[in-house]
């Protein structure tokens, strides 16, 4: 019986996704040292609760799959990644986070922006990579298809700002966000 209730109480996330590690997606998203507002919008990234087209259409709430702007399927990552300057804001994203992580930004898969299970040292980078991702998440869900990379590093750079004014910023993310300065 208790298996039973257990399997009901299951979340439908976890159900779609079972090989992915829950524990540390949950623990990404508590740690992320953002504001509550971007926390939000990224639980609902990571659940899948974003009204997309697709979304819609499968409950029969929109009479297409079709994204309003470029006439593609309208999926989350369509959304993040694909839509007007997606490919370039997220090729501008994954190269910040490269740069802290001192890799390729081709090593940056996209899913980490759907499924963010990965942990890095020390934990000010990890941090640092989870504001980024975080705020961008947030950037493109505020602005799905018109925004340019250089509007995105003005949201950044005025995001950093208020983090960094922060009492307990070199705690937090110490000074990984300054990849985002000009060269």
């Amino acid at each position: 019986m208790d298996k039973m209730n257990n399997a009901n109480l299951e979340m439908r996330i976890t159900k779609l996704w079972p090989q992915a590690d829950w524990e540390m997606i949950w623990e990404n998203l508590r740690v992320a040292p953002v504001p509550g507002t971007v926390i939000a919008t990224r639980y609902k990234v990571i659940h899948d609760i974003i009204p997309t087209n697709t979304r819609l259409h499968r409950i029969h709430m929109s009479s297409t799959e079709s994204c309003t702007a470029c006439g593609n399927r309208d999926t989350q990552m369509h959304r993040l990644i694909e839509c007007g300057e997606g490919s370039e804001t997220w090729n501008q994203t994954r190269s910040l986070i490269a740069r802290i992580m001192r890799t390729a930004p081709a090593r940056i898969p996209s899913e980490w922006l759907i499924r963010p299970q990965f942990h890095l040292w020390p934990a000010q980078r990890h941090r640092a990579v989870l504001w980024i991702m975080a705020r961008y998440i947030n950037f493109r869900m505020q602005h799905p298809c018109t925004p340019t990379k250089q509007e995105l590093m003005d949201y950044m750079r005025r995001s950093r700002w208020k983090t960094y004014r922060r009492p307990n910023r070199a705690k937090l993310v110490a000074n990984f966000l300054k990849v985002s300065d000009p060269p």
